[in-house]
């Protein structure tokens, strides 16, 4: 079975994470969706934590796809050289990486792994600053960027409140 990996940090899961995921469901046995800078949370970049992303993640899809879907949050070692074989430490098996950012290219590309971009839908709207500081400018228009699930979620932690004391923090 081919395993694809899928690489974020989820903050929050939204339709362009759904719509990539969902388009490696369609050609992988398995994808492994790796949470990164899973220790970070209550931050201005990462306000939220590793369960209410991995909540966010499970409820986006339906039991069909999360039987397929591996879950693992990674927590950052901040070193580049060692990046790679840390997460890998961490995952099962994969076979190529799902990825848009130059860094995660190269570095995976140096283990000798394929990396491959995908599609982002709508990447400058549905990116996750976007919404984070739509949420802190206490901006609405964020539900139609998440889905209904993930929005009631969102409302029921009180995720704009939290980014709007986080900013005022200074965090």
């Amino acid at each position: 079975m081919k395993r694809a990996l899928f690489i974020g940090r989820f903050q929050p899961f939204h339709t362009g994470h759904y719509n990539a995921i969902k388009k490696l469901l369609k050609k992988y046995g398995e994808v492994v969706v790796v949470i990164g800078s899973s220790e970070d949370s209550y931050t201005k970049n990462n306000p939220f934590t590793c369960g209410e992303r991995i909540e966010m993640i499970r409820m986006s899809f339906s039991k069909s796809d999360l039987v397929k879907l591996v879950i693992i949050p990674v927590p950052d070692v901040n070193d580049n050289r060692i990046w790679v074989d840390h997460l890998l430490m961490h995952i099962p098996e994969i076979h190529e990486v799902y990825s848009n950012n130059s860094l995660v290219k190269m570095l995976f590309s140096q283990h000798g792994i394929l990396v491959k971009s995908i599609q982002f839908y709508e990447k400058e709207k549905h990116g996750g600053e976007v919404i984070r500081n739509l949420m802190g400018e206490n901006d609405s228009s964020w539900k139609d960027m998440v889905s209904k699930k993930v929005c009631q979620f969102l409302e029921h932690i009180e995720a704009d409140k939290r980014i709007r004391k986080i900013v005022r923090m200074g965090g």
